[in-house]
């Protein structure tokens, strides 16, 4: 546990105060790139979802649809309107299978 303020010395202090400014500059002067994510790929994404089993009989194709803008607005791309209807349709056939009373 940490001294009270009331029993460090100016000496002591001064060499904190230098050691948390060197760790600052220490943080501040490593590569942004080197903590980021690996970039997303929104086709791969909105795929997988489909394929999972995050959804179930009572999703609508506009629900479907709000999934799939999630998803682009999270990677911070867009799908193109090819991708967009095969992952519909891949989602409509797979529907149809696993849920041969709701189709």
């Amino acid at each position: 546990m940490a001294k009270p303020l009331e029993e460090w010395s100016i000496d002591e202090l001064r060499m904190e105060a230098v050691r948390v400014a060197e760790e600052l500059a220490r943080r501040a002067a490593q590569p942004a790139a080197g903590g980021k994510k690996p970039r997303v790929d929104v086709v791969r994404a909105c795929e997988n979802w489909i394929r999972g089993v995050a959804w179930d009989e009572t999703f609508t194709l506009e629900m479907v649809e709000d999934e799939l803008s999630l998803h682009e607005r999270k990677a911070g791309q867009e799908l193109g309107p090819l991708e967009r209807e095969r992952l519909t349709q891949l989602w409509l056939a797979l529907r149809a299978e696993r849920y041969r009373d709701a189709a």
